[in-house]
């Protein structure tokens, strides 16, 4: 308030609103600025084992994957054709988890560098040329963004660490 009921003006409104300043940009600011240096400060350093968990489960998951994919083919309950193809992703996956150096350097990735990088231009590609299939009207918009969620699915299975 800026004045009080009898029509004074409020006393110390001013160091009020200083103060209160004061308090959120300490909170905020400072505190934001000093984090960073304060944790090297102190040492402390990620030991990376929730990257060797996840390293491991994706292996363990991958295998039993593979397992089921096999023991399907075994039963003939699934086209050779499919069976050839998931096969070759499971065994690709699994030889570059079991092959990667340490963690903090390859965390949490399912394809090779290359792979991902020509697979993503792909499907920029992919993307554009919808793109102009719908400009051009040879698709309608439905069309495009059925294939465009298509397209981000696949690009989010290339799974690119932050």
């Amino acid at each position: 308030p800026f004045l009080l009921p009898t029509g004074e003006p409020f006393p110390g409104r001013d160091l009020i609103l200083l103060l209160t300043f004061c308090v959120i940009f300490g909170t905020l600011v400072l505190q934001g600025l000093t984090l960073a240096p304060l944790v090297r400060w102190l040492g402390v350093v990620d030991d990376h084992v929730t990257e060797k968990e996840e390293r491991l489960a994706r292996l363990k998951a991958n295998e039993a994957a593979l397992a089921h994919v096999e023991a399907m083919e075994s039963l003939n309950r699934a086209r050779p054709k499919t069976v050839e193809r998931l096969r070759s992703d499971y065994l690709d996956r699994i030889q570059q988890l079991r092959s990667e150096g340490p963690p903090e350097k390859s965390v949490g990735r399912l394809f090779s560098r290359d792979f991902e990088e020509l697979a993503r231009e792909a499907l920029e590609t992919e993307r554009e040329t919808v793109i102009t299939l719908r400009n051009e009207e040879v698709i309608n918009d439905q069309a495009l963004r059925r294939i465009q969620r298509d397209i981000d699915l696949a690009e989010a299975r290339l799974q690119r660490p932050a």
